[in-house]
Parts: structure tokens; C-alpha cells; sequence
């Protein structure tokens, strides 16, 4: 087991490197020390470096130092990896919570270091609406844990279910020879020194009860990186009234189904940033409309494109629909029309010339009927 990759000045969370020896034959090492997801690490973006960079034919070594994140993309991920086969060996060099174990067990091979930590619970998330909706949420809240239970259930078969799903609903953290015992992981690796993963502080303070051990590792800063004030901690209070008031103008954009997705990519601690949000889907749903195009909204509004890419997007539409371009510059005039445009003042007089003349008016006396 080798020890945590040295870091160098400055330090990539996430790295994906080829190695070429003379005498050895190719191999791909991937640094995962991040989260998953739109945070952190996505999956397509995984995806689509290792394919870039594997020959089919390489070994892979997936270190993982991660709080986790998106369960999804940790689905994606972990699906990836076993399509790799026995080239894929993982290595938890740290911490794989949440999604980030999920992830761990794609791999054909799992070394966990002597004093890493793996984590598992239930998929958890945030959610508004009527009872029809949280009812869905929830339905597919419990399709998550399915997944979540399926990896499980694959690296370690004898696990009972009960056992396992009580584990989950208690979040269970686990040792390296708990992990073992349970069938989790492969090969105890030697320890290393625990170093921060990218977001751990904040992350471990959503679960229930992470070690003591983990999060005083988490708050340390990594030496080769310069001294840091500590962020502050956001305040509950504010991220719930902005989250709501953020849900509450996606319904009314009717982009409700994305929320979710817009609130990933939304500071809800910071009130104008929030504020500028809302603005900004109002007034792409606002051009949409005009431009008579309000299924593009949506589109749109995900891809983070400013209110003025949204309006020249939908000029070029909108000119590219009429087939041509628009000229408005003024015709120049002819002669003709010049002379025309030019009032004539011959004209005007001699029409006035043959106009009637005006009749007098004709004075009638009124006569009186004999009075009898």
C-alpha cells in the first residue's frame, strides 16, 4: 500500500495521471479527494477523462479521501468501475462517506489504509411542495436506497439485510477491520497521515455523528497550502428562508422539477446572490415568453447562461426562423421620390384656387300666421 501522493504547491483535489515505467506496463492513478457531484467531482467529468486517457489495457488505481455528495453521480461512478473489471483496484486513503463508498465498491480490488474510516446511511435530501409531491420525493428517496443497498449488497453478499438496512438508518461508521469483517473491503493497507479532503468540514457537520478524529483531521489545513481565516458557518436560519424563497420562484417560473438542480449552483447564504437568481430565471422566462419559445426556458436557465446570452441566443433564433436578415436602414430616395417627399407649393396653391367660394348666407323672414 502506497502512502498519500505528496502534494504540491498547489494542490489538486482531484487529479487523473498516466504513469509509464520502462520496465512496467502502463497504469492510471485517479486523486479523488473531493465531493461528487456538481461541488466537486461529476461523474461525466470522470467518465469522460479516464476514457480520454485509458487503453483498455492499463491498471487503475481509484484513491478516495471523500465526505461523498451526489448519490447519483456516485451511481455513475461506481458503474464505471465495474465495467473495468479486475484492472480497477480502489484505495480509501482517507475517508469514504456516503456516495464516496458507494463509489468504493465498483472496485474489483478495495485496500483500506489501518486508520481510514467508511461510512454508510441512508440518501438524504431536501424537498417542497404539496403532499402529492413530497410523496414522490419520497418514493424516489426509497429507489435511491435500493441502489445504495444493491453496491452494498454485491461487494458483500453475506451480509444480512436486516443488518445491513439497520446500519444504514443508523449511519454506521467503520473502521478498517469492521470494513474487512463485514466484507466491504478487500486488503487492510498500512496507515497514513489523515489529511483534509475539499469540503469535509462542512459536509461531515450534515451527518449524525461523524468521529471526533475526522473532523478535527477536516479542519486542518493541508501544510503546503497558505494559512486560511476559517470560513464562517452559514447560518441555518437564512439558508432555509432562501431556499424557500428560491423553491418558490422556480414554481412560479415553472421550472419546478429542476429546483433541486438550480439550488446546487445557488450560494443560499448569501442574500444578493440569491436575489440575483431569482431575477435572473424571471427575466429568461420573461424572453422566452416574448419570443413565443417558452419551452427553451428551462434550458436555458440550467446552463447558467446570463439574461443577455439569453436574448442574443433568441435573436439569432428568432432572425434564423424568418430566413433572413433584418435591414433597417432607410432606403435612399430616388428622384422621383425625392420630388415627391418635397412639399409643392404650386400645387397647393392652384388647388385652393379652384375651390367654390364660400355661399352667403341667405337671411328668410318668418311669417307669422293670422291670429284669429
Amino acid at each position: 500500500m502506497s502512502h498519500l501522493p505528496q502534494a504540491a504547491p498547489t494542490r489538486s483535489w482531484y487529479r487523473i495521471q498516466a504513469k509509464t515505467d520502462a520496465d512496467q506496463p502502463k497504469s492510471i492513478e485517479v486523486l479523488i479527494y473531493d465531493e461528487i457531484g456538481l461541488w466537486g467531482i461529476s461523474a461525466a467529468r470522470f467518465i469522460d477523462e479516464l476514457k480520454a486517457m485509458d487503453d483498455g489495457q492499463a491498471a487503475i488505481t481509484i484513491a478516495i479521501n471523500s465526505p461523498g455528495g451526489d448519490v447519483f453521480d456516485g451511481f455513475a461512478i461506481h458503474n464505471a468501475l465495474l465495467r473495468l473489471g479486475a484492472r480497477c483496484t480502489v484505495r480509501i486513503d482517507g475517508l469514504a462517506a456516503s456516495a464516496a463508498s458507494v463509489i468504493a465498491c465498483g472496485g474489483h480490488q478495495v485496500v483500506m489504509a489501518a486508520n481510514a474510516m467508511l461510512m454508510i446511511h441512508n440518501p438524504w435530501t431536501f424537498t417542497y411542495g404539496s403532499a402529492h409531491d413530497l410523496r414522490k420525493t419520497a418514493d424516489m428517496m426509497d429507489k435511491a436506497r435500493d441502489g445504495i443497498l444493491a453496491a452494498y449488497r454485491r461487494k458483500a453478499p453475506a451480509i444480512e439485510d436486516a443488518t445491513l438496512i439497520q446500519m444504514l438508518d443508523e449511519e454506521t461508521w467503520l473502521s478498517a477491520d469492521e470494513a474487512l469483517a463485514l466484507g466491504l473491503v478487500d486488503v487492510i493497507g498500512e496507515s497514513v497521515a489523515l489529511q483534509a479532503c475539499r469540503g469535509s468540514t462542512n459536509v461531515l457537520a450534515r451527518f449524525k455523528h461523524p468521529p471526533e478524529a475526522l473532523l478535527a483531521a477536516s479542519a486542518e489545513l493541508i501544510p503546503e497550502e497558505p494559512a486560511q481565516a476559517p470560513e464562517p458557518q452559514p447560518d441555518p436560519t437564512r439558508l432555509s428562508r432562501n431556499a424557500a424563497r428560491f423553491s418558490q420562484a422556480c414554481l412560479a417560473c415553472g421550472l419546478a422539477e429542476f429546483t433541486e438542480e438550480l439550488l446546487m449552483n445557488t450560494p443560499l447564504s448569501d442574500d444578493g446572490a440569491v436575489s440575483a437568481q431569482i431575477e435572473r430565471l424571471q427575466a429568461i422566462r420573461t424572453l422566452c415568453a416574448s419570443a413565443r419559445l417558452p419551452e427553451l426556458a428551462a434550458d436555458y436557465a440550467r446552463s447558467g447562461l446570463s439574461v443577455e446570452a439569453v436574448r442574443a441566443r433568441l435573436f439569432d433564433r428568432l432572425l434564423a426562423a424568418q430566413g433572413a436578415a433584418i435591414d433597417n436602414k432607410e432606403s435612399p430616395l430616388t428622384p422621383d421620390a425625392h420630388a415627391a417627399a418635397s412639399p409643392n407649393t404650386s400645387a397647393i396653391y392652384a388647388a385652393r384656387k379652384k375651390k367654390p367660394s364660400r355661399p352667403a348666407a341667405v337671411k328668410t323672414a318668418t311669417r307669422q300666421a293670422p291670429t284669429p
